[in-house]
């Protein structure tokens, strides 16, 4: 069995190609050729405030010659202490014997890597032209990769910024303004929501960001960081507005995301959604997303994205172990 670092790990991926495996396998997944069991998940708190969150989550497909369980963790406060935020690794086995095959020590890196390539198709789902804004709810690392990959697949250069803490905001914007983007500050959340086209949202809030009275008539959103039971990023009722419900999978959604709140709280019923990889499936001219309104795609993470992040990986150095 083979450990592979991060810093052989990183030179294999880019935008582009790590777009392209999590689609395959979105695909792959919505058809029904593969398998992606309930993830497993600890989450740390102290009254009643999360402060981490710990999932495990796994993929196999007849067709991939090994299947992937993936580790990742993240402990919000760590920046306060000169640490990651993220970490975690991914083993891969071999499908054939069960043997396990490598190691992908990444520390995360490839499962935020993996999310983001995820937002930027679900962003796509709705085309805008090139000078349309993208609005970004957060300041952490996984609001910059959103930011950078939304910008990269849709050819986007406008970005605004709205967090709680104006000092991240800033260091955000000064990072994503030395990579070429175009960066404000919004006051609100409601000002960021009027002026964009697209919104993601990469929290780990507890109480609802983005609420009814934030949107105007036509807006595209993204969540991605409701991703654990008594997480909310989206208040139940700007569901009940939506035109299109789109989430990466029915049932993890129902219990892990804000698409499960929605139905918790009766806004909407369960049968509401359609799945992101049958989007994908589909010419862009199909989508329902070419209408104007309130369109929300809820993304709370899957192993077949971590199986795509390690397909890709691989395929590069099975063939150097030779």
């Amino acid at each position: 069995m083979r450990i592979i670092s991060l810093e052989q790990i990183e030179p294999l991926v880019t935008t582009e190609n790590a777009i392209a495996a999590v689609k395959t396998c979105l695909i792959d997944y919505a058809a029904g050729d593969l398998q992606c069991p309930d993830p497993m998940q600890i989450l740390f708190n102290e009254t009643g405030e999360l402060f981490g969150d710990c999932h495990v989550k796994a993929a196999y497909g007849s067709k991939y010659p090994f299947f992937v369980i993936k580790v990742a963790s993240g402990f919000y406060h760590n920046h306060e202490k000169g640490l990651p935020v993220n970490n975690g690794m991914s083993l891969v086995m071999s499908s054939e014997t069960g043997a396990p095959m490598a190691i992908l020590d990444d520390h995360g890196w490839l499962t935020s890597q993996r999310t983001a390539a995820a937002g930027a198709l679900a962003a796509g789902l709705k085309p805008v032209s090139k000078d349309a804004t993208l609005g970004v709810i957060g300041t952490g690392h996984q609001a910059e990769l959103q930011a950078l990959a939304i910008c990269a697949h849709l050819g986007l250069s406008s970005v605004l910024i709205f967090g709680r803490d104006q000092d991240k905001a800033k260091t955000l914007q000064a990072l994503l303004s030395n990579k070429g983007l175009k960066v404000k500050l919004a006051a609100s959340v409601k000002t960021l929501c009027h002026e964009s086209a697209i919104v993601v949202t990469t929290t780990p809030a507890t109480s609802a960001v983005i609420k009814a009275d934030d949107i105007p008539e036509s807006l595209h959103i993204v969540a991605v960081g409701t991703d654990s039971p008594g997480k909310s990023e989206i208040c139940p009722n700007v569901f009940a507005k939506a035109h299109a419900i789109v989430t990466d999978d029915h049932q993890q959604c129902l219990g892990h995301g804000d698409f499960g709140n929605a139905v918790k709280s009766g806004q909407i019923n369960e049968n509401t959604d359609i799945a992101l990889g049958e989007l994908l499936a589909l010419d862009t001219t199909h989508s329902a997303f070419l209408k104007e309104g309130i369109s929300i795609v809820d993304l709370t993470g899957l192993g077949v994205q971590d199986l795509a992040m390690a397909t890709l990986i691989m395929n590069e150095i099975m063939p150097l172990a030779k």
